[in-house]
């Protein structure tokens, strides 16, 4: 679908621009990080700490004067996202239900439910899940729609045509009876593709969330870098353009643990022996050293906030100010979204630090970790076509492979950070799976994974389909 500037002057009625102020409120575009952290905040509210960072739950209200909220405001791993936020996750992009994200089914596979999707053969003991590829299209007006869209781009699309002005009055961007406080599809692919047109040949060329031209927008058209992304980019590896470590920390490489690998190009510091591995990006923890320690925010997160906060200004009888007011009401969701992750270990000599993937003596990970492959019948919009079709990585498992989350322990990975441990909800048993299946990410793990074969195709397709 091309969409032309003369369809959207046709289809969405300028009108003024920034019709509730400042999104977010107090933005300055040249300090955007007190604000948006502040907004984010406010629409996740984060429980209080004391200053060794305990959490303090006999109070109401923090020092800083906010709420005592359920949210970490210390948020160092992605390792129990879609988990009871005790345990200091905070909602997957399937939870949170952007669009545009294509999931993976939870069917057992590597990186189920989450954007990569790997075959039903591939091999996850051996590859990295991350190798396995998103949902491309080179159209929007198939059946995978504009294919997988970062959410850094659809919070950029959507504060910019905020500012802009050119898209219709905000309350025209919701149905509540359609799609309750969340922004509609329909409304935001034409703002993406505004602002992020496809190229000639139909594909996509996102920039990053940490640069200028995949930042959100602020008046006067302007966009600037998503000041909570904190990419691990430090020195020769920071490319033009981009908000690395020496701007948003200020700091040099060598504040970096020693056991670190710096500059790899996303918000996880993953350590040297990690990546030597080849593991998924997204085991490895989020900054946890420096005067950002813990602040990273998804920009899913960011832009769910952006809808509530816009919802509740349209729509303050239907839709709260905080994302617990409405699609977080019953959060966590039962089964939940929460991925596979491989075994984790502390860090020899650096203990106090988040965890990072067990690296065995072959160099390899061990996927899936102590918790299963988490196989289980979540609710949710899926895509299985890359599922069903066999691997073109490496040598397929021979035979459909069911994994088993035979693994006792469910919860023995406590929070990275003077949190008392919660026990996670128990994987959904083989039998009890209906139509879909588990989350993970990929990895290597010469040992310790444990896969039940059967060449019982007829069993294998009911127990996956019903």
């Amino acid at each position: 679908m091309k969409l032309s500037a003369a369809f959207l002057a046709l289809s969405f009625p300028i009108v003024a621009s920034q019709e509730f102020g400042d999104l977010p409120p107090n933005l300055d575009t040249a300090d955007s990080q007190p604000s948006w952290t502040a907004f984010v905040a406010a629409v996740f509210p984060t429980w209080c700490i004391d200053e060794n960072e305990n959490r303090l739950t006999d109070i109401e209200t923090c020092a800083d004067g906010t709420p005592n909220g359920r949210w970490d405001p210390l948020y160092l791993t992605k390792w129990h996202g879609g988990s009871d936020p005790a345990l200091g996750g905070y909602p997957t992009d399937v939870d949170t239900r952007y669009p545009f994200y294509y999931a993976s089914a939870f069917m057992g596979q590597a990186c189920a439910g989450g954007n990569a999707h790997c075959s039903f053969d591939f091999d996850g003991t051996t590859h990295g899940c991350q190798e396995c590829g998103k949902i491309v299209t080179d159209n929007d007006d198939g059946p995978n729609g504009p294919g997988h869209v970062p959410p850094h781009i659809g919070l950029a699309a959507l504060t910019r045509a905020y500012y802009d002005g050119g898209f219709g009055d905000v309350a025209s961007w919701f149905d509540y009876s359609q799609n309750g406080c969340r922004v509609l599809p329909n409304t935001l692919l034409p703002m993406i593709r505004k602002y992020f047109p496809r190229n000639e040949d139909g594909s996509n060329s996102y920039p990053g969330p940490f640069t200028v031209d995949g930042g959100p927008g602020g008046p006067g058209s302007v966009s600037y870098p998503y000041p909570l992304e904190f990419v691990n980019l430090v020195g020769d590896s920071c490319p033009a353009g981009a908000e690395c470590y020496e701007q948003h920390s200020e700091g040099t490489a060598d504040d970096f643990p020693d056991y670190l690998q710096p500059g790899h190009g996303s918000p996880h510091y993953c350590s040297k022996e990690a990546k030597g591995a080849g593991v998924n990006n997204d085991w490895c923890p989020y900054i946890f050293f420096g005067p950002n320690r813990g602040q990273y925010r998804h920009p899913h997160i960011a832009f769910a906030a952006v809808e509530t906060w816009l919802a509740n200004k349209v729509m303050p009888d239907k839709c709260g100010p905080t994302w617990d007011d409405n699609d977080g009401k019953t959060y966590p969701y039962t089964p939940d979204n929460s991925i596979a992750f491989p075994k984790m270990s502390s860090v020899e000599g650096h203990e106090s630090d988040p965890k990072q993937p067990t690296i065995t003596a072959e160099g390899g990970f061990i996927w899936p970790g102590d918790e299963g492959c988490k196989r289980k019948p979540a609710l949710g919009s899926f895509v299985m076509s890359k599922y069903l079709t066999p691997t073109t990585i490496g040598v397929g498992i021979p035979e459909l492979s069911l994994c088993t989350d035979d693994h006792d322990d469910h919860g023995a990975d406590e929070h990275d950070h003077a949190e008392p441990e919660v026990e996670s909800p128990p994987a959904a048993a083989p039998e009890d799976a209906a139509p879909v299946a588990a989350p993970e990410e990929s990895g290597e793990a010469p040992s310790s994974r444990s896969l039940r074969q059967t060449t019982d195709n007829v069993h294998q397709f009911t127990l996956y389909f019903g």
